[in-house]
């Protein structure tokens, strides 16, 4: 069901240092119906190591991904915050393409089309790759071809048989997913024009680093990346880097656009030789500050352990907001149950009335926060924090408080204090 790892991914060197054990976890997306809760559930080790030569972070073990995303619980579209970045990107790509319509974009991981139904409505013709078979069919439903497989070569190969070489290639938090991405990469170039587009976004580690953002690790996340090694990756399969965004979408995240070497397009040279400058400053590149991060984390552990604590020994009541990957990171590695906080709201249908996985925290639509008027809420998508503070209006007009995990603990009234 999985495998270990001990050469790096992008440059397979085997001097690897471990230096984040969040011990032994369930799937962060393996959600329970109840009625299957006291079936055996999976766990699997979730360490993270250091490659000491390139300067990746990646997981020690793979699990198989047709155990991760045969079926996937989390939809793009849910999030209005996400919609609005897709839909700003949709006008960035097409502004650097030159302006016209009917260019062909395809994203790669495409979940239910959320993105690719705002490039639709900038004039793009669209096609998604979504492995996910229930998101898959979402997408196809709003009139998305989408084609439902894992990102290969030969899917790659199917794509240009029949829809012809596409203008962009997009992949959101998806080549974080990937165990060979040097595969990944190299297919790229069997589908995208000679003056194409490639746009990748990842959760960059800089902010898991500043803003102690650890719940962002979980075994579908197998990759954490800096510009630096991202650029070694495309160089070595026949893409250039020429440009580097910064984002505050899932808690910080970069993107960068990738060509082909044989590209007409321009290489923005300042801007990505500023950033890998601020990754040297910031000691990126070295295993003490990741070491550091590690004695970060157990301090967030202890301190809303103790929080959840007092609430709940001084007769409060504590819920959750956002069913999310990363809360149950959060919740499983602090050892948080429904001893301290009785249910999670999440507003995606798919998720409604399951458990939480290792903790078996129900999951329960909006209605229940209004029917069972928790005094706290956690924010385990903290990432959306204005959103949710903003929606749950009722919750924070009777004097209502949030509990904000990451990147440090901290329990607000609004979003006036975040």
């Amino acid at each position: 069901m999985f495998k270990q790892i001990s050469e790096c991914r992008i440059c397979g060197s085997k001097n690897l240092s471990i230096y984040l054990d969040l011990g032994s976890m369930p799937l962060a997306n393996a959600l329970l119906r109840p009625e299957t809760k006291e079936k055996p559930e999976h766990f699997f080790p979730l360490e993270t190591m250091f490659c000491n030569d390139c300067s990746l972070s990646q997981l020690s073990v793979v699990v198989d991904p047709n155990i991760l995303f045969s079926g996937y619980a989390y939809r793009s579209s849910i999030s209005k915050t996400f919609r609005q970045h897709c839909r700003d990107m949709g006008v960035e790509i097409k502004k650097r393409l030159g302006g016209k319509n009917g260019l062909l974009a395809l994203d790669i991981a495409s979940n239910d089309g959320c993105l690719l139904k705002e490039f639709r409505s900038e004039g793009f013709k669209v096609v998604g790759v979504e492995p996910a078979t229930n998101l898959a069919a979402i997408a196809r439903a709003d009139a998305i071809t989408t084609f439902d497989s894992f990102w290969s070569a030969k899917t790659a190969e199917n794509i240009v048989k029949e829809l012809g070489k596409v203008d962009v290639i997009t992949a959101t938090n998806v080549l974080a997913h990937v165990d060979d991405v040097n595969a990944f990469v190299s297919a790229l170039d069997i589908v995208l024009n000679e003056n194409g587009l490639v746009v990748i976004e990842v959760p960059t580690v800089a902010n898991i680093v500043e803003k102690n953002q650890f719940d962002t690790i979980y075994h579908e996340h197998l990759s954490y990346f800096l510009l630096k090694p991202l650029m070694t990756l495309f160089e070595r399969n026949g893409f250039n880097v020429i440009d580097i965004q910064q984002f505050e979408i899932h808690g910080g995240s970069m993107r960068i656009f990738a060509a082909k070497k044989s590209s007409s397009l321009k290489k923005n040279e300042i801007t990505i030789n500023q950033y890998i400058e601020m990754e040297e400053l910031k000691q990126l590149y070295s295993l003490q500050t990741y070491l550091k991060l590690a004695r970060n984390v157990e301090k967030i552990k202890k301190e809303l352990l103790s929080i959840l604590t007092e609430i709940n020994e001084g007769g409060k009541h504590v819920a959750a907001y956002g069913a999310s990957a990363k809360g149950n990171t959060l919740l499983n590695y602090c050892g948080i149950g429904t001893n301290l906080i009785s249910f999670i709201i999440d507003d995606t249908p798919e998720k409604q009335n399951c458990l939480a996985p290792g903790n078996h925290i129900p999951i329960l639509p909006y209605v229940h926060l209004e029917e069972k008027k928790p005094q706290y809420l956690v924010l385990l998508a903290w990432n959306f924090a204005r959103e949710l503070i903003s929606k749950t209006s009722v919750h924070r007009n009777r004097g209502g408080k949030y509990i904000i995990p990451i990147p440090e603990v901290k329990i607000v009234s609004s979003e006036n204090e975040l």
